[in-house]
């Protein structure tokens, strides 16, 4: 018992090692070769998990010389589009001026429900209002709104809101997270005081972000969430 715990131990590390050096992308979208290389990697390894007679390395060894194929099909991609266009795929518009591609629909092997929740994933929900949809080479279907009626944007209407950046978080959970804290050029004893000025602590935050104009959001441990300009919107560092 103890040694197909430690085997599963081994092989979970080593399976989550294998997966980030194949990069973030794997863990959300997978090319038709990633696919199967993990439903591959999953076979390898379960039969030395729960079979003690199996040596160790008859998964280990598989895993690693799948990781290498990967490196190398990847490498090759990089530097070729035809090559990645022969395993990958390409992407293909299945509507274009707000008419479905019937033609590349059926060449897809996409029916009419497939389009409409992949529309649907994508925040339309009248066919007519789509302007152009893509069928990715994942899979996945990326779908835009006509130009007619999508919402005006800031340029269109003669405005500037000014840069737009990622808030940054600076207390989660009552965890002060000194690394984004760092990034944004902050200090803790500014933060301490920010909180002391609105009448509580860092113990008592459940989450504390400030955006790229300076302002800052509260939420308590209660529920109760409070908004102000902590800095100046000309004094943001990232």
């Amino acid at each position: 018992m103890t040694s197909i715990l430690i085997r599963a131990i081994i092989l979970y590390f080593l399976l989550v090692v294998t997966m980030r050096a194949m990069g973030k992308r794997q863990l959300g979208q997978f090319q038709p070769y990633e696919f199967v290389m993990v439903m591959l990697i999953a076979n390898l390894v379960a039969t030395p998990m729960s079979d003690v007679s199996t040596p160790l390395l008859h998964g280990v060894l598989p895993v690693a010389a799948l990781y290498i194929v990967h490196a190398l099909i990847t490498l090759l991609s990089l530097r070729s589009d035809r090559l990645r266009a022969l395993i990958s795929g390409k992407p293909s518009v299945i509507i274009s001026r707000g008419v479905i591609q019937q033609k590349e629909l059926k060449r897809l092997c996409l029916t009419v429900s497939d389009l409409m929740e992949g529309l649907r994933m994508a925040g339309i929900l009248d066919p007519a209002e789509a302007g152009t949809a893509v069928m990715e080479a994942n899979g996945t279907i990326t779908a835009f709104p006509d130009s007619r009626r999508r919402p005006p944007t800031a340029e269109e209407m003669n405005l500037a809101p000014g840069y737009e950046g990622m808030p940054m978080i600076l207390i989660m959970d009552g965890r002060v997270q000194i690394h984004n804290l760092t990034t944004a050029q902050l200090e803790e004893k500014w933060l301490d005081r920010t909180l002391a000025d609105r009448g509580t602590d860092r113990k008592n935050v459940f989450l504390c972000s400030i955006d790229t104009q300076g302002r800052m959001t509260l939420q308590d441990r209660e529920g109760n969430i409070m908004q102000f300009q902590a800095i100046a919107a000309g004094e943001v560092k990232w």
